[in-house]
């Protein structure tokens, strides 16, 4: 059995107009599909974006706060409040100082729109979407304003929009990681809060902490090189920090291929990749080693039993194992 689970719903709230999307956050979306999303007894349309999301377009309902569940063939979710108000929604509720940010506005009776303000500005531009929805850009301003909207009928109660400073970067504290992701690293700055996404190399991270000051992202699969990490939020997009992928490294050749159980013998392994070389074994014992060129690696044998072993070479960029590519014999009378 995989009955749904929702645990988010961005926004929580919005007008009774309906019409606005909302984010659905849960588990076994897809696991099996999703029939059914359902605000208070009325069937909403929406979109399952992966296992673990849905985007679902809020039916026009009264005033207050009611309940919403999604099923699927093993049953329904536990029910989490969603809540209809009177007045505005605003996506997003938050924008740029410098302005330019497109706010999608919800309400009802908003046919004929004839003037959209952020606070005493006009806003940049809007357009006229259908009697429940308007769509404007912000003016450049500060702080947090109310968004109105006029119409032959009047104008309405003002909604808070958020104005928010353009995020700034300072430092990464792990620079570079293997081409297959899976690096945590954290990024320090200001402005940082709420961000949407990070991106590696054009690529989305997974984003498992975020603060004002700092950002912690695992960063995506990529190709082997230099990668812009830009970061998003409700102020704006910053890059200029950069995160080099490291191409996981290929062992081609080990010589010689036998050596004394004392060890203290000099071995050669020839590959690719071995500028970042961070550790070799011998049997999963660690070996001294230097490395010549991104080809080459010159290794001290560690003292081990008799028998033959794998040699791994370790580097940023991940590991290259020879299997059984050396032996270490008894000396003779040893």
């Amino acid at each position: 059995m995989a009955v749904p689970t929702v645990t988010n719903l961005n926004p929580s709230s919005g007008t009774t107009a309906g019409g606005n999307p909302v984010i659905i956050t849960g588990t076994n979306f897809n696991t099996p599909a999703v029939t059914t999303v359902n605000f208070n007894g009325n069937t909403a349309t929406f979109t399952i974006n992966s296992d673990t999301q849905i985007t679902a377009t809020a039916p026009a309902h009264a005033a207050g706060p009611f309940p919403v569940t999604v099923t699927n063939a093993d049953g329904s979710s536990a029910p989490i409040d969603y809540t209809y108000t009177t007045g505005l929604t605003l996506a997003p509720t938050g924008g740029t100082t410098a302005g330019g940010t497109t706010v999608d506005i919800y309400g009802s009776n908003l046919a004929n729109t004839t003037a959209v303000k952020f606070g005493t500005k006009n806003a940049a531009s809007f357009t006229q979407i259908s009697g429940t929805h308007v769509q404007a850009v912000s003016p450049a301003g500060s702080g947090v304003v109310g968004v109105t909207v006029t119409t032959p009928g009047g104008t309405s109660a003002p909604s808070n929009f958020f104005y928010v400073s353009p995020p700034t970067k300072s430092s990464l504290s792990v620079t570079s990681g293997p081409t297959a992701g899976g690096t945590s690293t954290t990024i320090t700055g200001s402005n940082l809060a709420n961000a949407s996404s990070v991106t590696v190399g054009g690529t989305a991270g997974t984003i498992t902490a975020n603060n004002a000051g700092s950002i912690t992202v695992t960063t995506p699969a990529g190709t082997a090189g230099n990668a812009s990490v830009v970061v998003t939020t409700p102020g704006g997009s910053t890059d200029g920090l950069t995160f080099t992928y490291v191409a996981a490294p290929t062992v081609t050749g080990v010589a010689p291929t036998t050596g004394s159980t004392n060890g203290g013998d000099t071995v050669t392994i020839t590959g690719t990749g071995f500028t970042a070389t961070s550790g070799v074994t011998f049997g999963g014992t660690p070996a001294a080693f230097g490395v010549i060129d991104d080809s080459t690696v010159a290794v001290l044998t560690p003292a081990h039993a008799a028998g033959t072993v794998d040699v791994v070479v370790t580097t940023t960029g991940g590991s290259a194992t020879a299997t059984g590519a050396f032996t270490f014999q008894t000396p003779p009378g040893g």
